[in-house]
């Protein structure tokens, strides 16, 4: 989907499209740093970067499209983050920071995107991805269906180069308790999660 079929997406949705709580392991894993400087890479209806300026982070959300954004910014907290309208194959930040998340963000070009984030990662910094598997089809669990812009450990581990230490790369499956969409979904869904740390 374009800037313009998610634009119609957030605008058609009764208040955002997504729960308002980031995955259950996004929160695991940053409830353990301390807080600094963030980036929440298509950040959508902005549920991470919500919770992350709640715990005291200094957060950036991007996404291209202006409408999801609208609805962060006018949510309980929203005056706390910068929102900023980018898409991630051309937008990059003044500086490196010391947490970059993308939570579901599925490209043509998903590999170089992922490596293309992680340079806005600091020296000392954190970077956590965590997407659909391919897998996720066979499962039926909620989201896209095109194996081609579908995650694996493999492809996200490939993503980073000898900068990052990895941390975790492997398959997580997410219950109907966390849920993706805000209306819930019944059936379990199989995501991939790369968890890692900038070690210069």
């Amino acid at each position: 989907m374009d800037a313009a079929q998610w634009d119609e997406r957030y605008r058609a949705s009764a208040g955002g499209v997504w729960a308002t709580q980031p995955p259950a392991v996004v929160r695991e894993i940053a409830a353990t740093l301390v807080p600094g400087t963030a980036i929440d890479v298509a950040t959508g209806d902005g549920r991470t970067a919500l919770w992350l300026a709640e715990r005291g982070w200094a957060c950036t959300g991007v996404d291209f499209s202006s409408a999801g954004l609208a609805l962060a910014a006018a949510r309980p907290g929203g005056d706390r983050v910068d929102w900023t309208v980018g898409d991630v194959r051309e937008w990059h930040p003044k500086t490196p920071v010391d947490l970059v998340i993308s939570c579901y963000l599925h490209l043509r070009d998903s590999a170089a995107a992922i490596a293309r984030i992680a340079e806005w990662v600091a020296p000392g910094g954190t970077l956590v991805v965590l997407g659909h598997d391919v897998e996720n089809i066979a499962a039926g669990g909620h989201g896209p269906s095109d194996p081609a812009i579908l995650y694996t450990p493999e492809l996200l581990r490939g993503a980073v180069d000898e900068r990052f230490r990895i941390e975790r790369c492997e398959r997580v499956t997410r219950t109907s308790a966390d849920a993706e969409l805000r209306d819930g979904h019944q059936a379990a869904a199989i995501d991939t999660l790369l968890h890692a740390e900038r070690v210069r």
